[in-house]
């Protein structure tokens, strides 16, 4: 079953297009698992990345592996959000808009 995950981070100043840059980079060649992700800036200057792995445990070997996107881009945060770090949404995903 596919399942979402769900990471907020607030950019140190300056700092969202390079976090979004280095994600970019670091997924570049595929991440096992990962079907699809979206990063969205937010009004608040928060930067939302939303993916969506193929199984649980798609993710929990990204969350436990050594690619690590938290430990990849922490270094340019003002803050995360721990609770949604490693927040998973798994289910039937009703709506996805692709270009």
């Amino acid at each position: 079953m596919k399942m979402m995950s769900v990471i907020a981070v607030t950019p140190k100043e300056g700092a969202a297009d390079k976090i979004m840059d280095l994600i970019v980079e670091s997924r570049k060649d595929g991440v096992e698992g990962l079907d699809s992700y979206n990063i969205v800036h937010t009004h608040e200057e928060q930067l939302l990345v939303v993916n969506e792995w193929a199984s649980m445990d798609d993710f929990m070997n990204y969350v436990n592996g050594p690619h690590n996107m938290i430990e990849l881009i922490e270094h340019l945060c003002e803050r995360f959000d721990e609770e949604n770090v490693c927040k998973a949404y798994s289910g039937t995903i009703r709506y996805q808009h692709k270009q």
